[in-house]
């Protein structure tokens, strides 16, 4: 039986740095979902992100990107998570009729707009049991602050160079 495989699974992550990289577009009509791949930490040559901050920063970021989201016609974010490896997280976005090479566009400014929301918080969102199914494992703002200058850090390269960062397949 041939199994279709995540497209992450085919990338060589021995040659993988930080970097945000529009990993799969999926079309359905006129509706395109974008997954980007937000790459945090290299691969083999850093340590995994802690769960205290992948938790923290996934409530921060996930609070930040859908209220920065919110203004722009024809998008929608589908959902932020961390992936299982540790390294970075998903992002997952729906577009209306919306041009393919528009993407970089919106989602750099999204991605920076979403940083500078998270330096304006007080507190980290959710942190209690109510709204949270494991609030304990939350850090505080500090950890969402230095996880978000990380990526901030890898929005401003990647606009600087002018594109999303380029995967290494297993092929090239």
């Amino acid at each position: 039986m041939k199994m279709k495989n995540s497209v992450t699974f085919n990338v060589d992550h021995s040659r993988m740095g930080r970097g945000v990289y529009l990993s799969k577009i999926d079309r359905m009509s006129n509706v395109s979902t974008v997954t980007l791949d937000v790459r945090m930490r290299v691969p083999y040559k850093e340590e995994g992100i802690s769960n205290e901050e992948m938790h923290t920063f996934e409530h921060c970021f996930a609070t930040a990107v859908r209220d920065c989201a919110e203004n722009i016609e024809n998008m929608a974010v589908a959902y932020f998570g961390p992936m299982g490896c540790q390294t970075g997280y998903y992002l997952v976005l729906n577009f209306l009729d919306t041009a393919e090479d528009k993407y970089f566009e919106i989602l750099s400014k999204l991605l920076e707009d979403s940083c500078l929301y998270i330096e304006k918080m007080q507190e980290v969102p959710a942190k209690n049991a109510l709204q949270c199914g494991n609030y304990l494992t939350l850090g505080g703002m500090d950890i969402a602050l230095k996880a978000e200058k990380e990526l901030y850090d890898v929005v401003k390269e990647m606009k600087e160079q002018g594109d999303f960062h380029k995967y290494v397949y297993l092929e090239d």
